[in-house]
């Protein structure tokens, strides 16, 4: 089972206060030390790919351009987020007007920029993950689906993108996608609606989620 991300980044946390202590350092910040037993890496797979694919890769912006590993490895130096163009831009100082995506857009979280820093720290490799266990039994709205929305969903439908005029970015809005917007038939390709997201199809442990808090009610817990 993969450590939750805000546990992995304990170690780091001490690195990164020091690395901002001496702010006038240039030298790229170190990779955070090895745990016994705490074997997990960024999975370029499920915690990077589907952030930029959803933020980036949409209409109007990178559609054509930020959609695969190779195409994304193009703004990425390996093993150097300061020297990446991708890291750059996402960190970039608003008020410049260089901040991607930009200010029109919600910005991303500070746990996808982190996951996208340590990506590059650890090589920027694409990595796939091992799956581990699913669980689709114990699924919430806030621990669960919004964290999902969040990851594969949200990038497009924030209120920036021009192309649609579905909101997802709070409970009561993705209960009415699912309840007026067959939410499901789009995540499933099936009855005549289009592939959600476009990118990628979700997992099957995704899915199963899904399913189980559809099942259950749409309950906001």
């Amino acid at each position: 089972m993969k450590t939750p991300l805000t546990l992995r980044l304990l170690p780091f946390l001490g690195i990164v206060a020091l690395v901002i202590f001496f702010s006038s350092c240039k030298h790229e910040a170190m990779l955070p030390p090895i745990i016994p037993g705490v074997s997990d890496s960024i999975c370029f797979e499920t915690e990077v790919l589907p952030v930029i694919q959803s933020n980036c890769a949409k209409s109007g912006c990178h559609e054509n351009r930020m959609s695969t590993y190779s195409q994304i490895m193009r703004d990425v130096t390996p093993g150097k987020p300061n020297s990446s163009k991708l890291y750059q831009v996402i960190t970039a100082n608003q008020s410049l007007g260089n901040l991607m995506p930009p200010s029109s857009n919600q910005p991303l979280t500070n746990d996808q920029i982190t996951a996208i820093q340590l990506w590059i720290m650890e090589g920027a490799n694409p990595t796939t993950c091992s799956g581990g266990a699913c669980d689709s039994i114990n699924v919430t709205f806030s621990k669960t689906i919004m964290p999902m929305v969040i990851t594969y969903c949200k990038g497009c439908h924030d209120g920036s993108n021009s192309s649609t005029t579905l909101l997802l970015t709070t409970y009561d809005q993705v209960v009415a996608a699912q309840q007026n917007k067959h939410m499901m038939d789009h995540v499933l390709n099936q009855n005549g609606y289009s592939q959600m997201p476009k990118s990628a199809k979700l997992s099957d442990c995704n899915i199963a989620q899904l399913n189980k808090w559809i099942s259950n009610g749409l309950p906001n817990n």
